[in-house]
């Protein structure tokens, strides 16, 4: 109805000229012939009836025309995706052959369509063909790493030189990893393995991989007791320890790193500068680095987003509790499930 309200709205002068006309008609002909004012009548009704039936098709075709183009913009606004294929297409028409306005207007919109259509897959194809080619990059480059490592291992660089050439080595293996999981994120439901494991275990393994830097900073390493049993995916739990554990290594530049365990409940709290009160809300936020990882650039502001993003799938709450100059507690919950917030004590 509401079409039809519109469709008479647009079409009001067309109405009220012909009104017009057929009263100036009934009327002059009249005034010449009373005897057949009957008959003028009978005529003015027919010439209406005529009109109003062509105007009724017309309606119709501008409703079911204006329908299609509701349901391409209500499809579009749903979902984000064009709508195409829908109706007569008129493959191979020109707008200069629409009859009318309306039928204008729908060739413009299907053209419009079918052009983002084909942009829309050409960008697809395009970003798969990236996606494929870092994915391939990611892959070749762990096998220069690995024979670097090799070598390090086997030769006899005295002192301090040879453990920053182990430390560095460490973090271009450590943002290979990060790339290949920020690649992986999206399909990361397809490939997460849920198994118990001993809490204290899953730890050792990330304290074990990140000893190079704690022995090159000199920071201190206190781990309680944790008899606990988790339902996790390996892999991806231990690369948020990981994260979390490079950030508490890389803002602190004397003291140590606590790691402790209550019921369902891990926390990895530090010495280090800790975080500014205004930059704790946005630490989750995909790119951002806030005052210290733009002071020491040193930061990517990738490691705390992936977390985020790894702990929600796992059901893992993370929460992260800082005083500048004081230092930062991070706590994942995996109680609470999949509430994702930072705050500030």
């Amino acid at each position: 109805m509401k079409l039809w309200m519109r469709y008479l709205k647009e079409q009001k002068i067309s109405i009220l000229l012909c009104l017009i006309i057929v009263g100036l008609l009934v009327g002059v002909g009249s005034l010449y012939q009373i005897e057949n004012v009957g008959k003028l009548l009978y005529a003015a009704f027919l010439a209406l009836v005529v009109w109003g039936a062509a105007g009724i098709f017309r309606g119709m075709k501008y409703v079911s025309e204006s329908k299609k183009l509701e349901e391409i913009y209500r499809h579009f606004e749903q979902s984000g995706e064009l709508l195409t294929g829908i109706g007569d297409m008129r493959n191979g028409e020109h707008i200069k052959e629409a009859g009318t306005f309306a039928e204008a207007q729908w060739l413009l919109a299907l053209r419009i369509c079918e052009e983002m259509e084909k942009n829309r897959h050409k960008m697809e194809e395009k970003s798969a063909e990236y996606k494929d080619y870092y994915l391939m990059w990611t892959h070749q480059i762990k096998t220069p790493i690995s024979a670097l490592r090799l070598l390090l291992e086997g030769s006899e660089i005295p002192g301090r030189a040879g453990f920053l050439m182990r430390e560095e080595l460490f973090k271009i293996e450590q943002y290979v990893d990060m790339v290949l999981t920020f690649q992986r994120l999206e399909s990361m439901s397809s490939d997460m393995v849920l198994q118990e494991y001993d809490l204290s275990s899953l730890i050792k393994q990330a304290v074990k991989k990140y000893s190079v830097l704690f022995i090159n900073k000199g920071l201190r390493l206190e781990l309680g007791e944790m008899d606990i049993q988790i339902l996790t995916d390996q892999k991806w739990f231990i690369f948020c320890l990981e994260q979390i554990l490079s950030n508490s290594i890389k803002y602190t530049p004397n003291g140590g790193i606590t790691i402790s365990a209550k019921e369902n409940m891990l926390s990895i709290q530090d010495t280090g500068i800790g975080i500014r009160p205004e930059d704790l809300p946005r630490i989750f936020d995909k790119g951002f680095t806030g005052y210290n990882g733009r002071m020491e650039k040193k930061s990517t502001g990738i490691g705390l987003y992936l977390c985020r993003r790894i702990c929600g799938q796992l059901g893992i709450q993370l929460m992260v509790e800082s005083r500048e100059g004081e230092g930062t507690r991070v706590i994942l919950d995996w109680n609470k499930g999949d509430r994702i917030h930072g705050e500030s004590i």
